[in-house]
């Protein structure tokens, strides 16, 4: 009986040090090239960033997708707001090589000079680097983990689906 406790435990133990472990090996520091648009829909003025290249960005293997890939767009959107006072959407393009990034990059910007947008360039923006940190997991609780379950029964204003 001792020795199966004393294997359940172990057994417990290995399973916990792999799961945390899988996170460092499911990200790895890579450079990356990147470039952004940003545009608003009440003006035709459509800016594009030089293409840079960051350093140590985290990135998913398997995927090649950009961690907190979001955040990067952020930037330079707040980077828009605190130069010129106005929103902006912004849009973040990126790839390991610059080859396909550049193709992209024209691709993108002869899109908006068929239909007839102004197209600025904007030299002196830089995209700070993002890295995967084991701070950045947040675990709910299991009770606002649970989905919210949805009312049951007749729609308002609806005859029960018939």
């Amino acid at each position: 009986m001792n020795r199966i406790i004393v294997v359940f435990l172990m057994l417990v133990a290995v399973c916990t040090s792999v799961c945390a472990q899988r996170n460092k090996l499911y990200f790895a520091p890579k450079d990356m090239y990147m470039f952004g648009v940003c545009f608003s829909a009440i003006d035709s003025t459509v800016y594009f960033t030089d293409i840079k290249q960051v350093p140590n960005t985290s990135v998913e293997r398997g995927s090649g997708f950009l961690y907190s890939r979001n955040n990067y767009s952020y930037q330079l959107q707040q980077y828009f707001k605190s130069t010129s006072g106005s929103n902006y959407t912004a849009v973040t393009c990126y790839n390991q090589k610059r080859t396909k990034l550049e193709k992209k990059y024209a691709k993108m910007r002869q899109k908006y000079q068929k239909k007839h947008f102004v197209v600025n360039y904007v030299h002196d923006f830089a995209y700070n680097p993002i890295t995967y940190s084991e701070m950045d997991e947040v675990d709910l609780p299991a009770e606002e983990a649970k989905k919210p379950e949805s009312p049951k029964g007749p729609r308002p204003g609806g005859n029960g689906g018939r």
